[in-house]
């Protein structure tokens, strides 16, 4: 299902439905940045829909630059939206945003973001991440800087699952109390879409089964010691794993 935006001029497009989730976790009237905006699709529908009250978005590539500063202009939204080039969160000053998105690309990454963005993220109220993959070490940076996960959500998009953390500064061990399952597996399942029993969660404990199988098929020719230690360490994990799924 995709959601059409009009434009002040008529000009018409569609969000991904990937992407109309993410929409879903930004609160109303709230100053917004997205990095990595790509062609600022996900600005200019929060804008349309009157949710947010200023924007800004940031891409370091000139190509992606430009897509996002055409799209605004052609959708007329050059007050609302605020296109700028720049390597992360460099295109905003501290305090601007209210509200960090991004969305679309892998969680080591948008953590690296985070990381050396520490000033600007002064005064921000919520991230909105969608990471392609990696949502373990996204989940781990959150946890150990002080960023508490408040909603976890799956989405399927072209037959592809995508992961949705939102985190607020707050309690980080909060999501992880009261549920059955070591720290390290919390991390991987994803602790609010356990205790959600979200009905996607099931494909995925069934893909890290059959990853966790396929390392261990390879592991089965290794006979030094370090590949025996590591064989036993998945065997235990695979056990973890399938307690889960039933």
């Amino acid at each position: 299902m995709k959601n059409e935006q009009v434009g002040r001029n008529g000009m018409r497009d569609e969000l991904s439905t990937r992407l109309t989730r993410v929409a879903r976790y930004v609160p109303q009237s709230q100053r917004v940045a997205d990095i990595g905006a790509d062609h600022a699709m996900l600005l200019s529908y929060l804008v349309s829909e009157g949710r947010v009250a200023s924007g800004v978005a940031g891409e370091v590539n000139w190509g992606p630059f430009k897509n996002a500063r055409d799209r605004v202009y052609a959708l007329g939204m050059e007050r609302e939206i605020s296109v700028r080039k720049g390597d992360g969160l460099e295109v905003i000053a501290p305090g601007e945003a209210e509200v960090i998105m991004i969305a679309g690309m892998g969680g080591a990454l948008i953590a690296s973001i985070l990381d050396k963005g520490a000033d600007e993220l002064e005064g921000v109220r919520r991230l909105v991440l969608q990471p392609n993959n990696g949502q373990v070490r996204l989940r781990k940076w959150l946890f150990e800087h002080g960023w508490q996960l408040i909603a976890e959500d799956l989405v399927e998009d072209g037959g592809i699952v995508y992961t949705i953390l939102v985190a607020e500064p707050g309690d980080v061990s909060k999501p992880y109390q009261r549920i059955d399952l070591p720290l390290e597996i919390a991390m991987e399942v994803g602790p609010i879409l356990w205790k959600e029993k979200h009905p996607l969660i099931q494909g995925h404990i069934k893909e890290t089964i059959a990853e966790r199988e396929r390392i261990l098929k390879d592991l089965a020719a290794g006979r030094s010691q370090k590949a025996q230690v590591r064989k036993q360490h998945l065997e235990e994990e695979l056990e973890t794993w399938r307690r889960l799924l039933q």
